[in-house]
Parts: C-alpha cells; structure tokens; sequence
C-alpha cells in the first residue's frame, strides 16, 4: 500500500489534472455529493457520487467520478459513469415542469422551491435542490450502479456527505479532509477520519460562478 504522502501527491496530481471533481466547475453544477473510500491491502480508491444540473448536456445527471491506483478506465470522468436517475423538463405547450425521479412522476406543488436570482437564474436548478430534501438517495447512483467500478475484493472504510473539498487555490493535499482520507487508506482504520470544521460540499458555497 503507498503511504499517506504518496496518496496526497497522487490526489494533487489529478486535481492539477481536472480528474477529480471540481465543484466550481463552469460547465456543470454540484448539487449534492457523496465520497465513497474503498482500499485492500494494495489497492485504494476514492468514488464521488454527485447529482448534477448539467445544463448544456442532459440535464439532472448523476455522475460517478473514480480516483486511485486501481481505476478501471480514466481517472475522474469517463462517459460509463454517468446515470439518469431523474428528470427535470419544462413542457412549453402546457407551460409546466415534469419532473420524475427514478421514473416517479414528482408533483412540483409538494416541492420547496426557492428561488436563488442573486446565484444563478436557472430555475431548473431550484426545482433540482428542492428535490434533495425528500429524493436525495433516490438521484444518487446506487450500490447495483456504481459497484461495477470497484475492483472485486476492496472494502469500503469510509462514506462521507460532507467534507472539505479543493478548490482551485487549495489542493486536496492542503484541506482538512483529504490527509485524514489518505490515512483511512493506508490504516483501513475509519476512526482517524473526524469531520472537519469547514466541510464545503454545499452546493451554496460554490455559487456564483
């Protein structure tokens, strides 16, 4: 198993890279992530599973995102690992929103929709973080979905739903979280990882762009 410092250096170089999530991103907008941590003892990976608003492409979308020493594929993105677990149209004959999750016609009147004019304008993305409140488990990829990206034989040490995430001026090996990760796999010991005093997972926190 590399060590914790290699771990941290590998994490930096594919941030520098853009293989790992990059919750700024122009193109697509986070609403809701999971951190995934699997290891044996030579093998590590960190899985990222995200419910996106993807304007420009297919809309709600949710993401699966691969990092570490045993990647089936590219590291971060590749065009497997991505799902349609909902959907979010706007029907301009009838001027309303359909909006389904897992196949599951939603009524948008029980939804809590907030409108964010001073963030974005998109009201699709509104109706997308509404929809995490009772449905966030649903839009993510689930075990049967994303499982064909784990090698046979690793173990999951950690599941995170909020932690400190990089961003453009602060590489992974630099936050309160990923260290604290690179020490879960390396030890296989889930109890070093403490939640951090400033997870930024938040879809807020990455807006405007």
């Amino acid at each position: 198993m590399e060590s914790p410092k290699q771990i941290l250096e590998f994490l930096d170089r594919r941030f520098n890279a853009i293989e790992m999530p990059c919750l700024g991103n122009m193109n697509i907008d986070y609403v809701s992530s999971r951190l995934l941590a699997f290891r044996d003892d030579s093998r590590w990976l960190i899985l990222f599973n995200s419910i996106t608003w993807c304007p420009a492409g297919q809309g709600l979308t949710t993401i699966v995102e691969c990092v570490g020493n045993c990647v089936q594929g590219r590291q971060g993105f590749d065009s497997d690992r991505t799902f349609i677990t909902g959907k979010i149209q706007y029907d301009e004959l009838l001027e309303l929103y359909n909006v389904q999750v897992r196949d599951q016609l939603i009524a948008i009147n029980d939804l809590d929709i907030i409108a964010h004019p001073d963030l974005y304008v998109d009201r699709e993305l509104d109706i997308a973080i509404a929809l995490l409140e009772k449905y966030r488990e649903d839009l993510l990829a689930c075990r049967d979905e994303y499982g064909k990206f784990i090698p046979e034989g690793m173990t999951e040490v950690l599941c995170l739903d909020e932690w400190q995430h990089p961003n453009w001026d602060c590489l992974p090996s630099q936050t309160e979280s990923f260290p604290m990760i690179a020490e879960v796999l390396f030890t296989g010991n889930s109890n070093l990882y403490k939640k951090p005093q400033n997870p930024n997972t938040d879809w807020a926190l990455w807006f405007p762009k």
